[in-house]
């Protein structure tokens, strides 16, 4: 609610400090095209560009929208504190969303709208390690691990992450300020459900077997949420 109350206050200040400002909402025919990013906190990241989104409006008040989601991390950390070897673990995220707004003109440079939307998402996780040692022969050895759809967990943890592939549906509503002319910035809040499979993981150490992990887990979430981004978008 901090975040959205941030948000407000943004729009605020704008509107006193560009009322003589003209702006042009957009129309039948209008193409828009929109970042979203999050400029809060998280996990000490203070900035982050999180997707793409494309609007066509198709009469004054109706439009499609292709929303493009999109993110990366990567971690590096010991598994084991008496061991010397570390393990590099990446993850990735993408989603593809088509959906439908309706759009309600409800003050001269506000814009309120609300839709609903289907999609596909995938989340990407690897890992990798490398750990040199004697072999118990007096000889030096290099034993290189991969995980495939994984990453290993620390202590007794199996997995500190999963990769998977799901399925999405959501409601929403939303809020353009427009700025000037097309420009504008807005925010978006909506119901969610999702359904994800996790992927089939693998464990890969060189002079061994691959070994393949069959507890493939299903799991459905229903929630209601506020979006921590700021859009910023133009329409022309």
């Amino acid at each position: 609610m901090k975040k959205f109350n941030l948000i407000l206050v943004a729009l605020a200040l704008f509107t006193a400090s560009g009322a003589a400002v003209a702006q042009t909402k957009p129309g039948k025919g209008s193409f828009g095209t929109e970042v979203q990013f999050n400029p809060f906190d998280q996990n000490g990241k203070t900035f982050q560009l999180d997707g793409l989104k494309f609007r066509y409006f198709l009469t004054d008040n109706d439009a499609l929208r292709l929303k493009v989601g999109f993110g990366f991390d990567s971690e590096k950390y010991k598994p084991d504190d008496d061991e010397d070897d570390f393990v590099k673990g990446k993850a990735a995220d993408f989603s593809v969303d088509l959906g439908y707004e309706r759009h309600f003109n409800v003050a001269k440079r506000l814009d309120l709208y609300a839709g609903a939307q289907i999609g596909i998402y995938k989340h990407f996780a690897s890992a990798k390690s490398e750990w040199t040692g004697d072999n118990g022969n007096g000889q030096m050895e290099t034993i290189k691990t991969e995980y495939k759809n994984y990453i290993p967990g620390e202590g007794d943890n199996d997995y500190s992450d999963r990769a998977y592939f799901g399925v999405a549906a959501s409601v929403f509503t939303g809020l353009d300020f427009y700025i000037y002319k097309g420009l504008y910035i807005g925010t978006e809040l909506g119901l969610y459900i999702k359904s994800h499979k996790t992927n089939k993981a693998e464990l890969k150490i060189s002079g061994l077997k691959t070994q393949e992990m069959n507890d493939s887990d299903r799991y459905t979430s229903c929630k209601f949420d506020i979006e921590p981004t700021l859009r910023l978008g133009w329409t022309f």
